[in-house]
């Protein structure tokens, strides 16, 4: 775990990064994993969708705090991206 401005730190090292972010930043977030992260390296958000894109799973840190999962590569839902 490092502190630190996610959007200065290259991605391409890490198998998992955490946010806890807006959600207006998800498109961003999605957008510099993919081109940074390798496949099979996972992105994971607290509370915050990737609308356009399909989580491998939903889990909930409690009963209204989803945590959204996804597994790079992405897999868009349909009639998106």
């Amino acid at each position: 775990m490092r502190d630190g401005d996610i959007w200065l730190e290259g991605w391409g090292a890490y198998d998992l990064v955490y946010l806890f972010q807006r959600p207006e930043t998800m498109p961003r977030a999605v957008a510099k994993a993919q081109a940074e992260m390798r496949p099979g390296t996972w992105l994971v958000s607290l509370e915050f969708v990737a609308a356009a894109l399909q989580p491998a799973a939903v889990v909930y840190a409690s009963e209204d705090r989803p945590v959204w999962v996804y597994r790079l590569p992405f897999i868009a839902v349909k009639g998106s991206m």
